[in-house]
């Protein structure tokens, strides 16, 4: 989608920047098949790819979906789900589940006994090289500059004026990664996007991606939910979090 995203790997090594993820799956008989989401909860017309890192099972979130089973490069089993909410289905470990919504594609296309084969290219293409990624956006700053664009990003007029808590992660000009949540001060509801870069530009950073708003904004130290109130906070399908290693304890060598 063009979002934002932050990518790492185990050496330390990080890099913030607008992803692009396009997938698409080739049949046995050449036809292509394009996958708008991989492992997402937004929600639209057209063919979704689910894999374990989803989780165990696959819930419908919408009406009517069509649940195609692939095991390794061929499509098992196919299912046509009810309401949303309604049903959940396990995710191969060995494979993943594409969900057709809306008509996004002919179920014909992908019957049982169909081999597929998986076209994965990211944008940009050092991406390729990082075991970790998380989307998110908008883009808030990079290079010490504010590079927030949220309808390049594909969010709406809406969204990019509206107040809100807001979750960040960013790095600092000594290379200090930081998690942070803004909050309103009673008068407010939060700041806007606009607000949210050009804070973080005044305090230094060089780096910082907008992670989501709402009530989605939830800050741990340790177990402790210290920026609200737990009762005000929604569930999410994905969080980060940072971790002391052993070796990094005071008394450690």
């Amino acid at each position: 989608m063009n979002r934002g995203a932050i990518a790492w790997d185990d050496a330390g090594n990080i890099r913030f920047a607008r992803l692009g993820w396009q997938e698409r799956l080739l049949t046995s008989d050449r036809q292509p098949l394009n996958i708008l989401q991989v492992n997402s909860g937004y929600v639209q017309a057209g063919v979704a790819r689910y894999t374990p890192a989803w989780g165990a099972n696959y819930q419908t979130l919408t009406d009517n979906e069509v649940i195609v089973v692939v095991r390794g490069d061929r499509v098992v089993n196919q299912y046509q789900a009810a309401a949303a909410q309604s049903q959940q289905f396990p995710i191969p470990r060995d494979g993943y589940l594409l969900v057709i919504r809306s008509r996004g594609a002919s179920p014909q296309v992908l019957a049982p006994g169909t081999t597929l084969s998986l076209e994965t290219q990211l944008t940009p293409a050092e991406f390729t090289d990082f075991p970790h990624i998380v989307g998110a956006g908008p883009l808030l700053v990079q290079n010490r500059q504010i590079v927030l664009n949220p309808r390049t990003e594909g969010f709406s007029t809406a969204f990019e004026r509206q107040a809100a808590p807001r979750s960040i992660i960013g790095r600092r000009a000594d290379g200090t990664l930081v998690l942070a949540a803004f909050h309103g001060n009673g008068e407010s509801r939060g700041p806007t996007l606009a607000q949210t870069a050009q804070m973080l530009q005044s305090l230094g950073f060089t780096e910082a991606l907008n992670l989501d708003g709402g009530s989605s904004t939830s800050l741990f130290l340790g177990d402790d939910l210290i920026d609200r109130d737990k009762s005000t906070a929604a569930r999410v399908h994905n969080g980060i979090g940072l971790y002391l290693s052993p070796s990094s304890l005071p008394g450690t060598n």
